[in-house]
């Protein structure tokens, strides 16, 4: 799951072994160290950024599934604008399941996969 929010982007996915904890990924250290300091004040321990040097979310802090539930219905309180800014349409032809996105890091387009 992606989360664009005032902390910046991040990616959401299961952990593949533990079903009770997430992993939280972001392509910026700042964008980690937000999070990281989000899902310290909801949970009861202090979580780390580990960097994995494969891919583009260079950035991984695992939690507790709980906790980042808590924490990211923190991130939807703390909405503060009343719409999207700066958003474009751009056609990518008859097949569905594009996203385009532009961060600190450039230009970012992605498939879903299906």
């Amino acid at each position: 799951m992606w989360i664009f929010s005032k902390l910046g982007h991040v990616s959401i996915g299961q952990h593949v072994s533990q079903p009770d904890v997430l992993e939280i990924r972001t392509q910026l250290p700042g964008e980690a160290e937000s999070v990281v300091a989000l899902l310290d004040a909801v949970g009861d321990h202090k979580h780390e950024i580990q960097q994995d040097m494969e891919g583009d979310y260079r950035y991984l802090v695992t939690a507790r599934r709980g906790v980042v539930a808590e924490a990211i219905a923190r991130m939807v309180a703390d909405i503060s604008y009343w719409k999207l800014h700066n958003s474009f349409h751009a056609d990518f032809g008859a097949q569905p399941g594009f996203l385009m996105w532009v961060n600190q890091t450039g230009l970012q387009v992605a498939t879903v996969r299906r």
